[in-house]
């Protein structure tokens, strides 16, 4: 098992019991006890986890952030199917500006077909993925992100600033009909406001997941998005109050 895999298992481990032992963990995932304790060690540094004596707690709020190459493992099959339906809104000619997340990421594989368009995005990995479709790539820069490669801060703000976009395909932490979009991220959250009023549009990608959760810094107002896109239609308050702002939802349903 790669050590990204059994990091990820044993994530997924600490989620359903909360705590764990290096020997229990050692035995579950076929491993010594000696390259658990590394990974719990890369875990911690992550602050995901809090090591305790011979074992670990997960660690759990609203200002934890889960590593992107993690997050690429959480909802793949509802995140293949939201990219899948967001691909139809971009047309040919069009400049869309794309932020890092794992679900914008996923639109890639689907892109192949349209041709002539401009792309800006805060993602590296984004940015290398999309570097071998013959489009006009411009990355931000700024100050990179190591838990989400991505990049940030005033240098990535300026850039963004630069281009007027059609559209934006973004992703957030949580949404709730109380408190709109929020990011567990202060400097991921305050660049998502930049590239919504770079756009003409402005088109969320969420997962079921996230609806009526909490995270630990508000983006926006449910009123900024124009789109949302969704594996399933959200809860009956956090419908309404969509359809009370005019928002288009689209699912498979």
């Amino acid at each position: 098992m790669l050590v990204i895999e059994r990091q990820q298992a044993i994530m997924e481990y600490l989620k359903k019991h909360k705590t764990g032992t290096v020997s229990a963990l050692a035995k579950t995932h076929y491993s010594s006890e000696a390259t658990i304790r590394r990974d719990l060690e890369a875990l911690q540094t992550q602050g995901l986890v809090m090591r305790t004596h011979g074992g670990v707690a997960l660690l759990e709020g609203l200002n934890n952030e889960i590593p992107l190459y993690l997050r690429e493992k959480e909802m793949r099959d509802e995140k293949k199917l939201i990219a899948a339906l967001a691909i139809d809104l971009i047309s040919e000619g069009d400049v869309v500006i794309l932020d890092s997340s794992s679900t914008v990421h996923e639109m890639i594989r689907h892109m192949s077909n349209i041709k002539n368009i401009t792309v800006v995005t805060n993602g590296t990995k984004t940015a290398l993925s999309l570097s071998s479709l013959h489009f006009n790539v411009f990355s931000t820069g700024g100050k990179l992100r190591e838990n989400s490669l991505s990049y940030v801060g005033d240098i990535a703000k300026s850039t963004v600033k630069n281009f007027c976009a059609d559209k934006l395909f973004f992703s957030c932490r949580a949404i709730s009909a109380k408190h709109g979009l929020m990011d567990s991220s202060m400097e991921e959250a305050e660049l998502r406001r930049v590239m919504m009023s770079q756009s003409q549009l402005n088109i969320l990608l969420c997962s079921d997941d996230k609806f009526e959760k909490s995270a630990f810094y508000r983006i926006c107002d449910l009123r900024k998005i124009h789109v949302l896109i969704s594996n399933s239609r959200p809860p009956e308050a956090l419908y309404r109050m969509l359809r009370e702002h005019r928002i288009r939802i689209i699912t498979p349903e």
